[in-house]
């Protein structure tokens, strides 16, 4: 094969991984909740992550307009799965945080996919497992050039 088949070769097979991540992150989403939406399932990730978070540094990682994440979190809230309390920092504002239940679904739901993966990857040998993650890991280091 030559190097631009080579290079189309890799560029479709790490397009089909996005896409697969992200069916996987659909599915994550809706055992959550089924009324679970992308932009809601990566707000809940923030929260979850990185603690209550006011509405406002949530728009700003997210990329999305201040009204946006408003309606967003009212969602949220009417499926259980934050709370809006007063900043203690800040009178004006609210934080947002994950309720206990959805940080367990969330926990739940991380370990029914790491499970599969680790099914499917059980039957690679102990090399090829070694290699792959040298790999990936340099393909992500090599993201921070692009970014």
């Amino acid at each position: 094969m030559h190097e631009e088949d080579l290079m189309q070769t890799v560029e479709d097979e790490f397009t089909a991984i996005l896409l697969r991540a992200r069916q996987m992150l659909i599915r994550r989403a809706k055992i959550i909740h089924p009324d679970l939406q992308d932009p809601g399932y990566r707000l809940l990730a923030v929260v979850i992550r990185d603690e209550a978070q006011q509405q406002g540094a949530l728009a700003e990682k997210l990329r999305l307009d201040k009204a946006t994440v408003s309606r967003l979190v009212q969602h949220l809230e009417s499926l259980e799965l934050v709370t809006r309390t007063q900043d203690p920092s800040d009178g004006r504002a609210q934080l947002v945080s994950a309720t206990t239940r959805a940080k367990e679904k969330w926990r739940t739901s991380g370990n029914t996919l790491r499970q599969e993966l680790r099914r499917q990857l059980k039957e690679w040998e102990a090399a090829e497992l070694k290699n792959f993650g040298d790999l990936l890991h340099r393909l992500n280091t090599s993201f921070d050039e692009i970014l």
